[in-house]
């Protein structure tokens, strides 16, 4: 079983007695998919691979909000078939937990808030090796 540290509001989280918190299994796995999400690529030096396009949209580079949205979702699946490829590799020295590693992607779909034009909401349902379906929403502002 692999662990990570826990992440909270940006930060990370500090337990009762002082210690790090971890973060493993299914709570794992959404952490990784939103920091992968949230990581622009390149911004990692020891994985340039890692991260998403997500951070890279501005508006007036695309006009179509359905090209939009085809580029987000292009975006979530890469990061996300990345995840796995990372999990692949690290099964080979690291016993890994079936709630721990992604089996495929259900779904992902993605919509512009009703309220502000400028975010989009990203549906992301993936499922584990151990079959449990794990459902996230990440919602992020074009600028």
């Amino acid at each position: 079983m692999s662990f990570d540290l826990k992440i909270k509001n940006g930060d990370l989280s500090i337990g009762d007695s002082g210690a790090l918190d971890v973060v493993s299994g299914n709570n794992k796995i959404r952490q990784d998919i939103v920091k992968i999400l949230l990581t622009n690529i390149g911004e990692n030096r020891f994985h340039s691979r890692y991260g998403s396009d997500l951070g890279a949209f501005k508006i007036g580079d695309i006009s179509d909000q359905t090209m939009i949205e085809l580029d987000l979702k292009r975006s979530v699946e890469e990061a996300i078939r990345y995840i796995m490829f990372l999990q692949k590799n690290q099964s080979k020295y690291q016993v890994l937990s079936l709630s721990e590693i992604i089996l495929e992607i259900v779904d992902i779909k993605t919509e512009r808030d009703s309220g502000d034009p400028r975010l989009y909401n990203i549906y992301i349902s993936i499922l584990t090796q151990k079959l449990d379906q794990i459902e996230e929403i990440i919602t992020i502002r074009i600028v």
